[in-house]
């Protein structure tokens, strides 16, 4: 995410009125590229307010910025859901460091699932956990495992 990308999305959000926040953040450019694959199935509106951050390689001082100008972004009074791909990972820990102050509740194994899920969640009427939960069950509902053909006769 760019700096002046990272003002218009921070400005956008600061004027909506109340409402959970959400970033969402991965390693490479996961972030951006899942949100961008969410819009075009749901629509660009209905995640509008969702700020992504690409981590790159990793935690490094600009990762930390940006993840402290986005959680303050879309800190809109009622919590941020930070959604991230990997528990623990680096960008993890470091949005989790970057949230201090913040009311953040933490999703970790970001994927598609998640973000449809999200879109169609009224973030004014539910908590941060309420909607890491909603998001957290549809993954899972998403995940299975299927033998190949020829063990199904």
């Amino acid at each position: 995410m760019d700096g002046a990308y990272a003002e218009e999305r921070g400005s956008q959000a600061r004027h909506e009125v109340g409402g959970v926040g959400v970033v969402i953040v991965g390693h490479g450019a996961t972030a951006t590229q899942l949100l961008a694959a969410a819009q075009a199935i749901v629509g660009v509106d209905a995640l509008a307010d969702v700020i992504a951050v690409d981590a790159g390689v990793g935690q490094t001082p600009e990762l930390a910025a940006e993840l402290c100008q986005a959680i303050g972004a879309a800190d809109r009074g009622d919590g941020v859901l930070l959604v991230v791909d990997l528990l623990g990972a680096s960008p993890c820990s470091c949005g989790l460091r970057q949230g201090v102050g913040h009311s953040v509740a933490l999703l970790s194994g970001l994927n598609l699932a998640m973000l449809l899920k999200l879109a169609t969640l009224d973030r004014r009427a539910l908590g941060p956990i309420d909607l890491a939960a909603a998001c957290a069950a549809s993954a899972q509902r998403s995940v299975t495992i299927r033998p190949p053909a020829e063990e199904m006769r």
